[in-house]
């Protein structure tokens, strides 16, 4: 009877092994090393997969020649811990019986351990409604959504050149609302005579005559009168 194991190498890629019988000392064969020295058991995970508990065995090596890291990304609590070379994968039942570790039972258990995944395709498509909301929001020179705590330097020039405008509207203003004294306007020259006057003399009469002619013979009565 042959039992099904995981084999993870180096590079991150996992492959599935048979082995006829389960011997914990031989597995660093399974991992293509030539000895066994440092290849132990390094951590044992609690998970479920299709409603059956496992515990899954890790086998490998912790110290090794830079360069040769494996590059699989572990469940915690070894996430951080840096293996070198291949590891190997076993799984034992609740009573701690070896079964069978297929990749596919692998993936359900991995996902267990992580505590489940997000749906990340859900988190693009939220990336990529935001990236359209702010490429159809209006944006500044920096590149900063325009919003109430973002002000275009454009928008303050408008507002300077608004200023200046409206103050030199007032100006304006001021301007024509001063009255100005506008010079007499000359008459205008002209070659016509004045014309005469159209008021008759009065009519001689009587009494105008008696009156002048008295006035002027009055010189007689200037003689000198001789005085004895």
């Amino acid at each position: 009877m042959t039992i099904s194991i995981l084999v993870v190498e180096k590079s991150g890629t996992i492959k599935e092994q048979s082995i006829k019988e389960f011997k914990s000392s031989e597995l660093y064969k399974k991992a293509a090393l030539k000895n066994g020295d440092g290849f132990e058991l390094q951590h044992i995970w609690l998970g479920t997969a299709q409603n059956n508990l496992y515990n899954i065995e890790i086998y490998g090596k912790t110290k090794g020649r830079a360069g040769q890291e494996n590059k699989y990304d572990f469940p915690p609590p070894v996430d951080n811990t840096l293996y070198f070379g291949s590891c190997v994968l076993v799984a034992k039942t609740a009573e701690g019986e070896i079964t069978d570790l297929t990749e596919k039972r692998w993936n359900v258990i991995y996902e267990h351990l992580f505590g489940g995944f997000e749906d990340i395709g859900s988190e693009d498509s939220e990336e990529e409604e935001e990236d359209e909301e702010e490429d159809v929001l209006p944006k500044t020179k920096e590149g900063y959504v325009k919003d109430d705590f973002v002000v275009d330097d454009d928008e303050d020039d408008d507002y300077e050149e608004e200023d200046e405008d409206e103050e030199e509207e007032e100006e304006e203003e001021i301007v024509v609302k001063k009255k100005v004294k506008k010079p007499p306007a000359r008459k205008a020259k002209t070659d016509k005579k004045p014309k005469k006057s159209s008021v008759l003399p009065l009519p001689e009469t009587v009494f105008t005559n008696v009156v002048e002619s008295s006035y002027l013979d009055c010189t007689s009565e200037l003689s000198e009168e001789s005085y004895a």
